[in-house]
């Protein structure tokens, strides 16, 4: 038993650099196989706010994050996720107040530690949480039109609830919300945000308002000394023949006018132009004919309406027998063509088809590169612009195509000529 402890006593110095040198290998293996890596976590990590005191606020839209730079095992760096760290913010116990608070922080996978974390504090600002009315009121922008008097605005409802941090809350006067009326001729409604605003008539940061969007009516008044009125085109003269009226439009359609209100009182709902002459017309006319104003009544505006009368041919139609032409027969045939004479229904306005002459419309038979036989050919039919052909009696013409015999001394064969000559 001594000399083993004396043997033992006599080596341990071998056997604990043994040992060390197998710990160092072990690890020089591992460190080979699966290297250490130190670096920056690549996904920034939300910091949480912890135990916010009952009845107090965060100001502002608190979003912070932390940066943390690991040292792992390369293996267990490919797989920390977000979830695998802890950022935290301890508000236990803290009245009102702005504060730069440490940062808590962990980590829980193993084995990776953290060798460096930003930031190392933060900064919060706290406040009693608070609710308080304020009234509403509307911010009328631009004019009505001339002649229209804006009343004062009504809204819906009448007050509204601040909620958010007292020092931010305490500084709201008002809840403002804004209707436009430039050029208005009616009463503007609609539903409105309101803005949170001091008495200065700035924005005013951090709370929000309960209502989201007011009920706004700007009642919009014509005034006594004006009124609107339509205005009636009056026409004289008659059309040329074969033509119409499609349309009669005014812009604009309506006109204000100013004077005392008994004068104001006393007109009709229109007001009529002086007479538009059409007398022979055979188009659209367009003219800013005068208005015929009472007396002691004037335009607000100088302009005076424009008017349009649209004018147009009456559309007809007419039936014309032709007698078709050909064209591309080769050299040496002869042609006959059954029936001689087809019916075109052509449609249009009335004025040119009346004037149409027989010479004015075609129907061509086109035989290019066409040989003897019979032949059963669609007419190509040319009328004049502004016509329409709308339909073809009979569709189809035949046309037959022989070889040109040129007569016998004796007279007994008849010579076969073309219905027309080729164009």
């Amino acid at each position: 038993m001594r000399r083993a402890l004396r043997w033992i006593a006599a080596n341990a110095p071998l056997m604990a650099l043994a040992l060390i040198l197998a710990s160092l290998s072990w690890v020089v293996a591992v460190e080979k196989n699966d290297p250490t890596v130190e670096q920056v976590f690549p996904q920034p990590v939300p910091i949480t706010l912890a135990a916010l005191p009952k009845g107090m606020l965060v100001v502002g839209d608190f979003k912070a994050n932390a940066q943390f730079t690991v040292r792992a095992p390369a293996s267990l760096w490919a797989s920390l996720k977000v979830t695998d760290f802890t950022a935290i913010v301890d508000l236990g116990g803290l009245g009102a107040g702005a504060y730069q608070l440490p940062l808590k922080w962990e980590l829980h996978r193993h084995p990776a530690w953290v060798t460096h974390v930003e930031p190392e504090y933060v900064s919060v600002e706290l406040d009693f949480e608070t609710v308080q009315p304020v009234p509403v009121r509307v911010s009328v922008e631009g004019e009505p039109r001339l002649g229209y008097i804006q009343r004062p605005p009504i809204v819906t409802p009448t007050h509204v609830i601040v909620h958010g941090p007292a020092s931010y809350v305490s500084r709201v006067a008002e809840a403002v919300v804004r209707a436009r009326v430039q050029d208005a001729t009616a009463d503007v409604t609609g539903d409105f945000q309101p803005l949170p605003l001091d008495s200065q008539g700035q924005s005013v940061p951090y709370v929000t308002l309960e209502t989201k969007t007011v009920s706004v009516q700007v009642p919009i008044q014509l005034s006594s000394y004006y009124r609107v009125l339509s205005v009636k085109a009056v026409l004289t003269g008659t059309l040329a023949p074969g033509y119409r009226i499609t349309n009669i439009s005014v812009e604009p359609p309506n006109v204000t006018v100013f004077g005392n209100p008994e004068s104001i009182a006393a007109l009709p709902g229109y007001i009529e132009t002086r007479p538009i002459n059409l007398e022979g017309a055979q188009a659209s006319i367009v003219e800013r004919p005068p208005l015929n104003l009472p007396q002691n009544i004037s335009l607000v505006m100088a302009d005076q309406p424009v008017v349009r009368v649209l004018v147009e041919a009456i559309q007809g139609s007419r039936t014309m027998v032709i007698t078709p032409t050909i064209q591309g027969l080769g050299p040496g045939l002869t042609c006959t063509i059954s029936p001689a004479t087809i019916e075109i229904v052509m449609s249009g306005p009335m004025p040119l088809l009346d004037t149409l002459d027989v010479d004015d419309v075609r129907a061509v038979l086109d035989l290019f590169n066409l040989g003897a036989g019979v032949h059963q050919l669609e007419p190509h039919i040319v009328v004049p612009e502004g016509i329409t052909a709308q339909s073809i009696l009979p569709v189809n013409v035949q046309v037959e195509i022989a070889i040109f015999t040129p007569p016998t001394p004796e007279g007994g064969q008849e010579n076969m000529r073309p219905l027309k000559p080729s164009i």
